[in-house]
């Protein structure tokens, strides 16, 4: 009958030291590596947690959607959870920022008919504690999470920022130092109707999006409101890009 591995060990080692082999490798318990230690749990570690961590994020979305049209006339939507007002347009978006630092810019381009429009985000600041300076990673925002409005579903955002931003059209200035906000988030549109769910009565703590996937989330507003719109601004733009690349 053939010999098996362990057996083998067992005859050349002997049971004792064939103990102290498997205990020295395989540490077990809170000395083990990727064990949870104390009351970890499965948190997640801030960015600042992590030793090497440097700050510098580059990402990079494309199949652009715009939600309305910047040519819409009042009252519109905006934010159209049920998917009616989507327009696919041709246009990018780089992302290259420092979260250390609150520094860097966002590029995003794309086409509406006849025109080109660029916007230019790179004047970050924060007007809430959560918004770190201006620009943050590994944090939730927006539906019950308590930071930001409710007007999204609770998203985990893996990068966001704050500030002003700059858009032009037709390499005209369009809007100047407008209010201007961005996420690399979960997916928050169901890829076939193409709607948000949300709000609907919460069954789970988790929020309305899917974690399965991910888009990337910029807009430009006013700091002029109007209530027959939704959201209540005179000016809303708003653009999505659900395909994302890590740089």
């Amino acid at each position: 009958m053939p010999i098996q591995w362990s057996s083998i060990t067992t005859l050349l080692f002997g049971p004792s030291l064939l103990t102290l082999m498997l205990t020295a490798t395989y540490p077990a318990g809170a000395d083990q590596f990727g064990t949870p230690k104390g009351d970890e749990g499965t948190r997640i570690f801030k960015a600042t947690e992590h030793p090497h961590y440097g700050g510098q994020f580059h990402l990079s979305g494309q199949k652009a959607t715009l939600i309305g049209s910047v040519n819409d006339r009042a009252p519109w939507d905006h934010l159209d959870y049920a998917g009616k007002y989507l327009i696919p347009v041709q246009g990018s978006i780089d992302i290259q920022v420092n979260e250390l630092t609150n520094s860097g810019q966002v590029i995003a381009e794309f086409v509406e008919g006849a025109d080109r429009y660029r916007i230019v985000f790179d004047r970050f600041s924060a007007k809430a504690p959560f918004q770190d300076g201006g620009i943050a990673t590994r944090i939730y925002e927006h539906g019950d999470s308590g930071n930001g409005d409710p007007l999204y579903p609770k998203t985990w955002l893996y990068l966001g920022g704050w500030g002003k931003a700059t858009m032009h059209k037709n390499d005209q200035v369009l809007y100047n130092d407008y209010d201007a906000h961005f996420m690399v988030m979960e997916r928050s549109r169901d890829p076939k109707t193409h709607e948000v769910r949300y709000p609907v009565k919460r069954t789970l703590p988790g929020g309305e999006t899917d974690p399965a996937g991910m888009e990337i989330d910029l807009w430009v507003r006013s700091k002029e409101q109007n209530t027959n719109n939704f959201p209540p601004f005179e000016t809303f733009v708003h653009l999505c890009w659900d395909e994302v690349t890590w740089k």
